[in-house]
């Protein structure tokens, strides 16, 4: 099952781009719903009730996917999976009676709903297309400007990388020049001297006139004269070069001609990490429940096994140890139920129902449970676990109790146990593991004290309860 957020899309299957499958992947997957025959049918029926107000409560605030979720379980919970129960045919009919009036009005809800749904998953396609496109644009634009980037520093390294070799050139040029001169004056030298030695100082002095005179002309080599001729309009590949003469004298190559440098300048344009375009983040698309329920939404809470808040008023404990008092005093246990309302994805306990029981040291047990639904009902009260205490023990749960806890538990998943042990001055609030505790209980069926591993635990300290001081509890004594 996808769970992911996409935007302002944090729901069921948001992977599903197309609002028809998504819809119908959301239905498949609120049919699955299993029942426990180890639990009479007519807690189911009852808690039927209650998933309806639940609903109810998801609707009215908005929540019209989880609104819909809960209502196609309710249905398929009734109308396919209930009625295969083996005890289901002895159910009070009175129960089963005002479930299937409740299955009726719920089938058109339930595809209002849809219709609802399919529209809102459709908004959101297209709210998502035209984010996509919007950042495929502008990732279109970061990479043109890292293209027009690219180019500017690749014309810029173009002229400086020619602007080197123009220098090189000219300073090479220059150097050849001047060893020009030089052999071209040491060559005139050299005939000065010869005709000195033919003709005498006349000539000699003709020669250094003649010198004088030619010193502010550019001397230019006769042709095989030098070991090395100036071929300056040779430029095979942009420099120029020196070839050697046929008559060339190897004496006079006494100077090697300088190196060029190298014209392979321009570097590899690199872009900084800087310089690249992010992307969006990648989404978690693996986050679900831990476990599913009938009475689940799917989306998971924050806490541990994905359970949503439980908030208690921080004076229930003390106003139940009040009504309890007089049979603490007498080692008798007290019991009572929780009971409350959902908000925002939360429940929020308002009520302590004490209905009529029979008690003992160590046991307790409700009568008369229908006087609590008649109390329930018209307040749209749904029940959220179940108190006592342990008038002479240490607050935990015995086998009794975990057996007790199973039934609340197996109806919602955040039911929670509360034991007072007065004595000890100790409250413990408890659930049942979902990796060992609700197995293990389901599937024993011994009564009464019995023995149970203790290793790994099969109960623990809830997780999810909250106590809240602006919170006031009322206690309702059905003893009475």
């Amino acid at each position: 099952m996808a769970l992911a957020a996409h935007g302002s899309d944090a729901s069921l299957f948001s992977d599903i781009r197309d609002p028809g499958a998504r819809v119908r992947k959301l239905c498949d997957y609120a049919c699955q719903v299993d029942v426990d025959t180890a639990i009479p049918p007519k807690r189911y029926l009852r808690s039927g009730l209650e998933m309806i107000r639940m609903a109810k409560v998801y609707e009215e605030e908005g929540n019209i996917e989880s609104a819909f979720v809960l209502y196609t379980k309710f249905i398929s919970l009734f109308v396919e999976k209930l009625p295969k129960h083996p005890e289901f045919k002895s159910a009070p009919a009175t129960d089963v009676s005002a479930v299937r009036q409740k299955v009726k009005s719920a089938f058109p809800v339930a595809e209002q709903i849809k219709g609802k749904l399919t529209k809102k998953y459709a908004e959101i396609e297209r709210r998502r297309q035209a984010e996509e496109r919007k950042i495929q644009e502008e990732l279109e634009r970061q990479q043109d400007k890292v293209r027009q980037e690219e180019e500017l520093r690749r014309r810029q390294q173009e002229e400086e990388d020619n602007c080197l070799r123009l220098a090189s050139e000219a300073k090479w040029m220059q150097e050849q020049e001047h060893r020009l001169r030089e052999l071209k004056e040491q060559e005139m030298m050299k005939n000065i001297d010869s005709q000195s030695q033919i003709h005498g100082p006349t000539v000699a002095n003709n020669a250094d006139r003649t010198a004088l005179n030619n010193q502010n002309t550019k001397p230019s080599a006769p042709p095989g004269a030098l070991g090395l001729a100036f071929i300056p309009n040779n430029l095979d590949d942009g420099r120029p070069k020196i070839e050697k003469n046929l008559l060339n004298d190897p004496t006079r190559m006494s100077s090697s001609v300088p190196n060029i440098p190298d014209r392979e300048l321009k570097k590899n344009l690199v872009i900084s990490e800087t310089d690249q375009h992010v992307g969006p983040p990648g989404v978690d698309r693996t986050s679900k429940p831990a476990f599913d329920h009938f009475t689940s939404i799917g989306v998971p809470g924050l806490n541990k096994g994905g359970l949503r808040d439980v908030f208690i008023p921080s004076d229930l404990v003390r106003k139940f140890l009040g009504v309890a008092e007089h049979n603490t005093m007498k080692n008798i246990e007290t019991c009572g139920i929780l009971a409350g309302k959902l908000s925002k994805s939360a429940f929020y306990i308002s009520h302590v129902l004490i209905p009529k029981q029979a008690g003992t040291s160590d046991s307790c047990v409700a009568e008369e449970e229908e006087d609590i639904l008649m109390y329930q009902d018209p307040r749209d009260l749904i029940t959220l676990g179940w108190i006592h205490t342990h008038p002479s023990q240490t607050a935990f749960l015995s086998s009794v109790d975990m057996h007790n806890q199973y039934g609340y538990q197996a109806m919602l998943p955040e039911a929670i146990a509360i034991v007072c042990a007065p004595k000890y001055n100790e409250t413990g609030i408890f659930t049942l593991t979902q990796e060992r505790g609700m197995p293990d209980i389901g599937s024993c069926r011994e009564r009464g004290f019995h023995d149970h591993k203790k290793t790994p635990p099969l109960f623990e300290t809830c997780c999810n309860v909250k106590m809240l001081d602006e919170m006031r509890v009322e206690m309702a004594d059905l003893r009475k």
